[in-house]
């Protein structure tokens, strides 16, 4: 469904290198823009990195295998595809003229493969979600700051009448000098001064953020800034205390609790603020978003750095799809179908379960099932032993009968062959020795010996039980003073026993794991958090055993990179032209410190068609800008 790494763009003027998103609408994708810069001295070529965004009606659309054009299902689905496009390069050409420092600059907006693209600057960084989840709760002077940022930025396109409309920790990206940047404006509005907004009605339902008035169909038909300000409070609300709050639509009937409840740190002053941007009605919140910022104390910027980077790889959160309804209200000449579109995390039931969650979800269940299938076999196992070992326990002493043994006799009166006693209890002051009368030793505590009819008869191994006085020719059973002791089969620990004892061994493992986390140990954090994993599968541990990894992915990386000394930066957007530390020969890795280009030269320099390295036998070897072989041996190069 992608387009390949490395495809260009405007008669290659854009290069794309990899995916880094995809939603219901559009994928994103990381890409070089090869331009000139003009200065004192002369042009100079040098490759900026961008976004590119590519509208992708999900739904509806499918990519040509040959041309890579984006192609419709249906007729229906056409006419969808081509009014949303419209659409989205027109408020994209709107966007281009928008510049503000806390925007993310729409750098081109054009149409090609049958669809439209967008580029965008490329901001590294990683988003507010991104952070909220590495690092937990962000403090009261951060999230003020990052607000404050924000909030100019959303003046400033409420004062061109226009509305963002998905205000949330995942559109705000921080950048590496720890400054926010908002960003996705797909579903934003622009609104006329002299008439209301009359393009397709689009609504944003992202749980928890979204305002009451985004879930009506008519509700954002005229300009108001009290959307925005809803969301804002909500990414507030959210950045202090880790919880999303309640949705709009159910506040009615579901209480929210105030911020402080889940950080008691939470100054008076900002609660009141966040729950008044947060007001259900719109004419309770602030009018604008200057008086919302008004009422905080935003303390003074302290210059910092942002560390974090999210990786490249392609996500599905959030993801956004169409779904038609018809119009509650007409008028002559307006569309007789509205489309509405509902954020993946507004409603469980009518969106569509994230690709993401179900892998995670799938091999979250697979681990259950297979903990529980092997607790089942072992419990199984176990019972048939324990059965087993209770019906073969015996008293020390006391042989079971056999071919030649005489059964127990209670009494004078005893009939051989009618007091079959199986079932029932022999009582111990009629129980006697028959050679001489007296009576017999049983177990203490007046415990009675009971007859099985299930147990093999000794010395035949093939005699199956038979009642004790079946057989009145049988030797008599000598009970030695061992017999006194009692012995019995040990029963199984109790159920709540075992589970206490497997959670207090889930907390140790994780308290262990996160521990040798913080001292950098995190293969021996792996190790722990394999084996709690193994108690309880919980969503805790999985995101800690990938954090794990990517940090010894990271510490591999680096000590991958320490091997070498970089030489020039400018080899295109992938690689770098290195020398090897050790054996002092040239050749280009990437940026996980892979060699691409072996190091094995003993020199490199510039060509047209890309690089020419010089082998030991004085030939070159010429690669092009991602590492490809283009000639081998050449005596010399242009």
């Amino acid at each position: 469904m992608n387009l390949p790494d490395g495809y260009f763009l405007q008669n290659r003027k854009y290069q794309l290198t990899h995916t880094i998103g995809q939603g219901g609408f559009g994928i994103t994708y990381l890409g070089v823009w090869d331009t000139e810069v003009k200065g004192g001295l002369g042009a100079m070529k040098t490759k900026v990195p961008v976004c590119v965004k590519e509208y992708f009606f999900k739904d509806y659309c499918y990519r040509d295998r040959d041309s890579y054009a984006v192609k419709v299902h249906s007729a229906t689905g056409e006419k969808l595809f081509d009014k949303f496009k419209e659409k989205l390069i027109r408020e994209a050409n709107i966007l281009s003229d928008v510049h503000h420092p806390h925007i993310v600059n729409v750098l081109e907006v054009f149409e090609e493969n049958n669809t439209a693209y967008i580029i965008m600057e490329y901001i590294r960084g990683c988003s507010l979600k991104y952070m909220l989840d590495k690092e937990g709760v962000l403090s009261e002077n951060r999230v003020l700051k990052y607000v404050h940022q924000v909030g100019n930025a959303l003046d400033f396109v409420h004062d061109k009448n226009i509305v963002h409309l998905d205000i949330k920790p995942s559109n705000i990206l921080i950048d590496k000098d720890d400054n926010a940047r908002l960003i996705d404006f797909g579903v934003s509005k622009r609104y006329d001064m002299d008439e209301q907004e009359t393009s397709t009605t689009t609504l944003t339902l992202s749980k928890g953020f979204a305002s009451i008035e985004q879930y009506d169909d008519e509700g954002t038909q005229n300009f108001s800034p009290c959307p925005d300000i809803y969301s804002l409070g909500a990414t507030m609300y959210n950045l202090l205390t880790g919880v999303i709050p309640v949705e709009s639509i159910l506040r009615a009937t579901k209480q929210m609790l105030p911020p402080s409840s889940y950080n008691a740190n939470i100054t008076k002053k900002t609660e009141k603020a966040i729950l008044r941007a947060m007001e259900v009605k719109p004419e309770n919140r602030y009018p604008e978003m200057k008086e919302m910022l008004a009422s905080l104390d935003i303390p003074p910027y302290e210059f910092s750095e942002n560390n974090l980077v999210e990786s490249g790889q392609a996500s599905e959160d959030e993801l956004t799809e169409a779904i038609n309804v018809p119009s509650l209200k007409k008028t002559d000449g307006a569309d007789d179908e509205r489309t509405l579109l509902v954020s993946a995390s507004a409603d469980e039931k009518q969106t569509k379960t994230k690709k993401k969650t179900k892998r995670k979800a799938a091999k979250r269940i697979l681990l259950v099932v297979f903990i529980l299938f092997f607790t089942f076999v072992g419990y199984a196992v176990y019972s048939y032993f324990a059965d087993i070992a209770s019906s073969q326990s015996f008293v020390p002493g006391i042989d079971l009968p056999g071919e030649n043994d005489v059964p127990l006799i209670s009494g004078q009166n005893a009939q051989a062959d009618n007091d079959s006693v199986s079932g029932e209890s022999v009582q111990e002051d009629t129980l006697r020795n028959p050679e001489d009368g007296e009576p017999l030793q049983m177990l203490p505590d007046g415990q009675q010996l009971q007859p099985r009819t299930d147990i093999p008869a000794r010395g035949t191994g093939t005699e199956t039980g038979r009642t004790l006085a079946s057989n009145p020719e049988r030797k008599p059973v000598s009970i030695p003073e061992t017999a006194r002791t009692q012995t019995s089969v040990e029963a199984p620990a109790d159920n709540s026993a075992n589970a206490a004892q497997l959670e207090k061994k889930y907390a140790g493992l994780l308290s262990s794991a996160r521990t040798k986390m913080k001292n950098n140990n995190y293969s021996g954090a792996e190790a722990d958090l394999m084996a709690a994993v193994n108690i309880k599968a919980t969503d805790e541990v999985i995101n800690l055993i990938g954090q794990c990894r990517e940090e010894r992915e990271k510490i591999e990386i680096n000590e991958r990179l320490a091997d070498y000394t970089v030489i020039k930066v400018d080899f295109g957007d992938l690689l770098k032209i290195v020398r090897h530390r050790k054996t002092q020969l040239y050749g280009a890795i990437d940026e996980k410190g892979i060699e691409r280009i072996p190091c094995k030269y003993i020199n490199v320099d510039q060509s047209i068609n890309g690089r020419a390295f010089l082998r030991a036998d004085g030939l070159y070897d010429v690669y092009d800008d991602r590492g490809k072989t283009v000639k081998v041996a050449l005596e010399k190069y242009d």
